[in-house]
């Protein structure tokens, strides 16, 4: 069938692989921010807290909104949930001035995401440890000036001798190097830096308003368990601080976190939730229907071409089903090729605008794992049997219902 009327397959495959091409972008992009693959091997599971607000209760002025959670709240009402398996806090990652020393020598050099965390960090996400260890929760407690390195910024800060034990000093305070993990992508924007040290070793943490709050659940269905806890805690708050109310944002799932969702009440982020689907969906339809209503008027005129064929097999017997069948089959396997080559397509469109898609640097890598996924896959399958039922859907239906004397006449009547 392919063969017998080659400009018209390229068209109508090149018509499909392109409007895959479009859809799947979006979804692998979408993907690779949220599929669950280390260090983030748990991104179904991780609910966020990553702001703030606070507002008179009785004047009912609000002050502005802090994209972040203070140490206060954090230690007194968020620390100790217990619906959650674990609660991790630490600091959004930042450029900083080091001194290091290498051959007896000192030089001052720029550090690029350095991180303060907590203990539990390293037990949200799943580091690939090169050599030594993390630090551990005693350490931490302790301010234990220890820090752990990515492999390719100490081969570039040591030029190439042994990392362990060498010291880096930050802000006037020297860090003993006790670990090395393998680099992380900038993909993995929860995980990624190039030095991670305590943040109880850092010069008025306590006083820091710049923390991020992971909360890992044991199983998904403990959500509403754990935003539970959140509102009990910004109660607790309330009655502790008078007339003073709290708001923290959260808690978002990994999807919604990393679409920088915001707002000033569960409702309003609710709402700003709501519209993001609504955009999506509306956008996927688009480029869905637009496609499809083309497609179907290639499908349309390749089936007028066959109604002598199709009279014929109906004359020999041939059930109005079978013959809708066999053209949403053949029209399938066109779909199918052009989603295989969509799908190649989008991979080549996601790497190569991975800094307008992804907000990643052009020499960013982007782990395998994160663009082939089954999710992608079982995507690409249904994208493509929808185009093929709108494409190919009514004028089969039509061929099918001609009768067999218009069908052989070529009378569509």
């Amino acid at each position: 069938m392919l063969k017998q009327n080659k400009f018209m397959s390229i068209i109508a495959i090149l018509g499909t692989a392109l409007a895959i091409m479009m859809i799947m972008t979006i979804i692998v992009a979408e993907e690779v921010k949220n599929v669950n693959v280390a260090p983030e091997i748990n991104r179904y599971r991780t609910y966020y807290a990553d702001g703030y607000s606070l507002s008179d209760s009785v004047k009912n002025v609000r002050n502005s909104w802090v994209g972040s959670v203070g140490y206060d709240i954090v230690h007194d009402y968020l620390q100790d949930l217990e619906t959650p398996e674990l609660v991790s806090v630490y600091g959004y990652s930042n450029m900083q001035n080091a001194t290091v020393d290498t051959g007896g020598k000192k030089e001052s050099v720029a550090i690029g995401r350095v991180r303060s965390t907590d203990a539990n960090y390293w037990q949200l996400f799943s580091f690939s440890f090169v050599k030594g260890r993390a630090y551990t929760q005693e350490e931490f407690e302790s301010g234990m000036p220890y820090a752990v390195i990515c492999e390719g910024e100490a081969r570039t800060l040591f030029k190439g001798e042994e990392p362990l034990g060498k010291t880096i000093e930050l802000n006037k305070k020297e860090y003993q190097v006790i670990g090395v993990v393998k680099d992380v992508s900038p993909v993995f924007r929860q995980a990624s830096g190039k030095l991670w040290i305590p943040y109880t070793s850092v010069s008025g943490y306590d006083k820091n308003n710049s923390y991020l709050v992971a909360f890992l659940a044991k199983t998904t269905a403990d959500y509403p368990a754990i935003a539970a806890e959140i509102r009990n805690a910004e109660k607790r708050h309330g009655i502790d601080k008078q007339p003073e109310a709290l708001y923290v944002r959260g808690p978002h799932n990994h999807r919604v976190f990393v679409s920088d969702i915001s707002g000033y009440s569960p409702e309003d982020v609710e709402e700003s939730i709501n519209v993001m689907y609504r955009k999506r969906v509306v956008i996927l339809l688009i480029l869905l229907l637009v496609p499809a209503l083309n497609l179907s008027g290639i499908s349309l005129s390749r089936i007028k071409k066959r109604t002598t064929e199709i009279g014929v097999r109906k004359a020999f017997g041939a059930k109005k089903y079978v013959i809708l069948v066999q053209v949403l089959y053949e029209n399938l396997i066109t779909s199918l090729i052009g989603g295989a080559l969509g799908l190649i397509l989008s991979y080549v469109v996601v790497l190569w605008m991975r800094t307008w898609l992804l907000g990643l640097s052009d020499d960013a890598v982007i782990p395998l794992a994160t663009l082939v996924s089954p999710v992608t896959f079982i995507a690409v399958f249904v994208v493509c049997l929808i185009i093929n039922l709108l494409s190919a859907g009514l004028p089969a239906y039509r061929a099918s219902r001609v009768s067999i004397i218009n069908s052989i006449n070529q009378n569509e009547k």
